[in-house]
């Protein structure tokens, strides 16, 4: 977590070290976990980061990617395929 804290820190240098590190817990371990595992993580995360909130970072272009690539292959894609697909390409990006 803390290498994808810095990392994001120094793509973000304006941004508060608060916000580069809850961003860095949510993005960094969502990907890994259960989806009714999630709600408990966040508010977990909310308690630690009393009335902080970071914007989740969205790649409009992998959304798009991704849909036309389900499309072609017959597959069915909803919001959560897509959004557990950009989740797992972050993380593939952190390591």
């Amino acid at each position: 977590v803390l290498r994808v804290a810095g990392g994001m820190k120094r793509a973000n240098p304006n941004l508060d070290e608060n916000q580069v590190l809850l961003r860095a817990l949510r993005d960094f371990n969502t990907p890994k976990m259960p989806l009714h595992d999630i709600p408990i993580f966040l508010r977990l995360v909310n308690d630690l980061f009393m009335g902080l909130t970071v914007d989740s970072k969205v790649d409009d272009d992998l959304k798009t990617k991704i849909t036309r690539v389900a499309k072609e292959r017959g597959l069915q894609y909803d919001e959560m395929f897509v959004n557990k697909t950009c989740n797992f390409q972050e993380l593939l990006d952190v390591r």
